[in-house]
């Protein structure tokens, strides 16, 4: 099992406010894998979704990341297994509109602590596979939407991540463009990757093959 949480609550304090974002929440999601999480608005998709990223940690409950426990890391500790392990895609794609697509991609490497050389070459080489190679040079805002988005994807395979999560990364984007991403989605877990994907779109769900439905914090499918 690649990924299992259990009676995970998430709580945040909006003043004298406590708003309940999950409320024991257990799921198991299976290595090469394509998971969508659907909702309505407020029902904890993205909350679960940065959790799962260790961009966020549980107020209670425990998260086990393969067979490590990492609901209780500290935040150095789960900045390395994000750079390690997982690749986001976000709706808003953010992109640095100072770099090209190429210095976009090859960000992360550089955190990592690649050379150069080597940086550029692995760049290309994800930006060839979701089909930017002639556009490197281009800052995104000579981009289309599905082009940034693309770029997105590029810089999230970059480190080569056993775990793609995508919070809403159709949302920008026409129909035909969505469509583009999406099968660049499915590329990737035909090819050894494990997806999961947040969405209000009933399109994007039907291509995963495994669907939670959340309400209120809750699971209820």
């Amino acid at each position: 099992m690649l990924i299992r949480v259990e009676s995970l609550d998430k709580i945040y304090n909006m003043g004298k406010v406590k708003v309940s974002a999950l409320d024991g929440v257990s799921i198991e999601i299976e290595k090469n894998s394509y998971t969508a999480i659907i909702g309505p608005s407020g029902s904890g998709k993205s909350t679960l979704l940065h959790i799962f990223g260790c961009l966020d940690t549980p107020t209670k409950g425990k998260y086990f990341l393969g067979d490590e426990e990492v609901s209780g890391l500290s935040h150095n500790k789960l900045a390395e297994i994000r750079n390690k392990k997982i690749g986001f895609v976000f709706q808003t794609f953010n992109l640095l509109p100072n770099m090209n697509v190429l210095e976009n991609v090859s960000l992360p490497l550089l955190y990592a602590g690649m050379s150069k050389k080597m940086r550029k070459k692995r760049a290309e080489k994800v930006l060839d596979e979701v089909g930017l190679i002639e556009r490197l040079k281009h800052k995104p805002s000579e981009l289309s939407g599905g082009e940034r988005q693309r770029t997105a994807i590029a810089r999230a395979l970059v480190n080569n991540p056993s775990i793609i999560l995508a919070d809403e990364p159709t949302g920008n984007l026409d129909s035909a463009s969505g469509n583009s991403i999406m099968k660049i989605f499915n590329y990737l877990y035909e090819n050894g990757h494990t997806i999961i994907v947040v969405t209000h779109d009933n399109n994007v769900a039907k291509m995963a093959n495994n669907v939670i439905e959340l309400s209120d914090g809750k699971v209820v499918e």
